[in-house]
């Protein structure tokens, strides 16, 4: 191909070798191309292995068989001879779409970023109106936090395909990422409407509606997607967290010590937890939260901070120095909660100074 040469669109036709969008298609689908997405069909990875094999030996220049083989090879997961079949099959035919979008997925796996976005790009230049090359290079972008392209290939994907709610979810994460809740939220309820029960939507839905504020409509969500998956422990933990922002912290505790209760060595349960216990004015249940969770996560300042807190307020003054003095030890001195800590060890007598749990 000569692209770096440019493009004259009014020449461009089934001949044309530019790569532009205008041209049409290089090559049409082999029989055995056909007898091997059968094949592939039917789960007959194997077959597809002895007839591509079959098929080299008979033509060593069969690009179609080079690209089965890539197939198989990624369908077991090895990626690294898919990779280098696909190759094969590029330098063979250079003008495929599925070769490129293929060897795009098998870079994705194998984290090129940036080759699997050349080559869905390239892909999209053979086989424009594929939408499944937006959608795959959308992914992409969205994993790597490119929010913006993204919204553009999830939505060129749904234009193509107003069928792929994939896309409509996708576009709703990128759209998130960028701030934009109410935004997300339209394209989450595309989902919904169309799948109900969709607990992924439905989750995401919440956490944008709790984002910009709307807790009963958050609480709503997360409910259903409990309902439908008891052991979301996600959505519990979430939904704790909005209970605390309704100020009813025996309904936070509850759902912080499910969460617990999945996973006792995770240490952030164990610090939300304490705060809920802290709002209550249960010190001595925040003070052991609050230690649990420095002991699982020694590098969280502010459960030593929160902890000390407490122990002064329920006159455990040796506690609350030692807590105070290990918050300081790994605390951003700069911060209003170290300048707190340091005025406390130096007036360990007097009364709180008032600072919040955090």
């Amino acid at each position: 191909m000569q692209q770096d040469h440019g493009c004259n669109p009014s020449g461009c036709g089934s001949s044309c070798d530019c790569g532009c969008s205008g041209c049409g298609p290089a090559t049409e689908e082999s029989q055995f191309s056909k007898d091997m997405q059968a094949l592939y069909d039917a789960g007959n990875m194997a077959d597809i292995m002895a007839e591509s094999t079959k098929q080299l030996a008979a033509d060593p220049d069969n690009s179609d068989a080079f690209f089965w083989q890539g197939v198989v090879a990624a369908v077991d997961g090895n990626f690294e001879q898919a990779l280098a079949n696909y190759t094969k099959a590029i330098e063979r035919n250079s003008r495929k779409a599925a070769y490129y979008s293929y060897r795009g997925s098998a870079h994705a796996m194998l984290d090129d970023i940036k080759n699997a976005v050349l080559d869905y790009s390239q892909a999209m230049l053979y086989e424009p109106d594929n939408w499944m090359n937006y959608a795959n290079r959308g992914v992409l972008y969205l994993n790597n936090g490119m929010y913006e392209h993204a919204v553009d290939d999830f939505t060129k994907a749904i234009e193509l395909e107003p069928g792929d709610y994939g896309s409509y979810l996708n576009r709703g994460d990128a759209f998130t990422g960028r701030n934009l809740y109410s935004v997300a939220i339209a394209d989450y309820n595309k989902v919904i409407e169309r799948y109900p029960e969709e607990t992924t939507a439905l989750l995401k839905r919440g956490q944008a509606y709790f984002e910009i504020g709307l807790a009963a409509e958050a609480l709503a969500d997360f409910n259903k997607v409990i309902e439908l998956e008891p052991d979301n422990i996600q959505a519990i933990a979430i939904r704790a967290s909005v209970y605390m922002g309704q100020k009813k912290p025996d309904a936070a505790i509850a759902d912080f010590t499910r969460v617990i209760e999945a996973d006792p060595e995770d240490g952030r349960p164990y610090f939300f937890r304490g705060i809920a216990y802290a709002a209550k004015a249960d010190y001595d249940a925040a003070i052991a939260d609050f230690a649990t969770s420095a002991a699982l996560n020694p590098d969280n300042a502010l459960a030593y901070h929160n902890k000390a807190l407490c122990c002064e307020i329920q006159k455990r003054t040796e506690e609350a120095v030692v807590a105070y003095k290990a918050f300081l030890d790994i605390a951003n001195p700069d911060t209003q909660e170290a300048k707190h800590a340091s005025e406390r060890l130096q007036a360990l007598g007097q009364e709180p100074g008032g600072a919040q749990l955090q």
